[in-house]
Formats: structure tokens, sequence, C-alpha cells
């Protein structure tokens, strides 16, 4: 079981960074992969590892032969590493929605937004955030992001990842595991 991490801001101020800002805050090694893919690939420092210097988060990419499409992935991967793994830190003033994501949590429609949203790793930040600041309770979050309990579970059924996160979430509350839908 993986551990978070808790910090006041939680991972909001690094999500709404952009890419070349983001960057700035990590250290970017660079390597030869290992593996199949042909020769290129095992005579080129084409793999990218990604350390976010102040979380110590890190993640790779090596699958493409190009070291900018490595970059790329990992810049994603990173970001998303940081929604699952930071949480705010709870605070006596009431939860406020970041006004980027406010219009995808309405009353009357489902939980939806596509992985490849850039906004989807500051999403699941704030859904594990709320999860957090309500103990890992589903429906006490449900009500604070406005939807339903069903409605966010099955959001959360549908990323194996988060889905994980919020198991682990629970647990550290001592509350049982969700289910999947």
């Amino acid at each position: 079981m993986s551990t978070f991490i808790v910090i006041p801001e939680g991972a909001y101020p690094f999500l709404r960074l952009n890419d070349r800002q983001f960057l700035q805050q990590c250290r970017c090694d660079t390597y030869m992969a290992s593996g199949h893919g042909g020769q290129k690939r095992n005579r080129t420092y084409s793999a990218v590892r990604l350390t976010h210097l102040e979380t110590g988060l890190s993640v790779i990419a090596e699958e493409s032969r190009s070291q900018g499409e490595n970059r790329i992935k990992a810049l994603k991967r990173l970001r998303m590493t940081l929604a699952l793994n930071i949480r705010k830190a709870p605070s006596a003033e009431s939860f406020t929605m970041p006004e980027e994501i406010r219009s995808f949590f309405r009353e009357d429609c489902p939980l939806q937004i596509n992985k490849k949203n850039s906004q989807y790793p500051l999403f699941c930040a704030t859904v594990l955030d709320v999860v957090y600041m309500e103990g890992g309770r589903i429906g006490d979050a449900s009500r604070v992001l406005n939807t339903s309990t069903g409605r966010l579970n099955k959001f959360l059924s549908r990323d194996k990842d988060l889905f994980i996160s919020v198991n682990e979430l629970r647990a550290h509350f001592k509350l049982k595991p969700l289910h999947s839908v």
C-alpha cells in the first residue's frame, strides 16, 4: 500500500502550471532504454525519467524512440502521479471548487471528463482531496462535490489508479474498500 503526501495547498499549484513551468520544477534524466524496439532504441538516450524536486515523486517514459515524445508522456504521467499522491491538508475554511473544473460538477449530469483532457489530473486531485477531507466517506464527498454517491462511485470505477487511490484513502481511515461498479 502506498502512502500519500499531505501539503497545505495540495497538488493544485503544480497541476496549474504550463509544461515549461512544470518542467522547471523537475529533474529530467535521459538514458538508453533496454528491451525491444530495434537498433536505434538501444543506441540513443530516448528514455526519460522526470523527478518532481519538491515531492520526490518520479515517473519514466521509454516506449517511444523519440526523447521528445517520451518527455511529453512523462509530463502527463507525473501530473497524474502528483494528483493521485498529494493531498491538500484539511483546513477550517470550507472547500472551494477550482474554477477550471467547476463546469464538470453539475447536479443533473454524470461526472464526465476525458482522461486526455488537460484538466483531468486537477479533477482527480479535487475528488481525492474531498474524499480525504471527508474522512474517506464517499457519500459525504459526493454531497460536497454536488453529485450523487452512485455517480461518484461510477466515475471512480472507470480509472483503475484513481480507484486504488480512493481505497488507499479509505484504508487510511480504517474504512472498507469500495467495490467497482
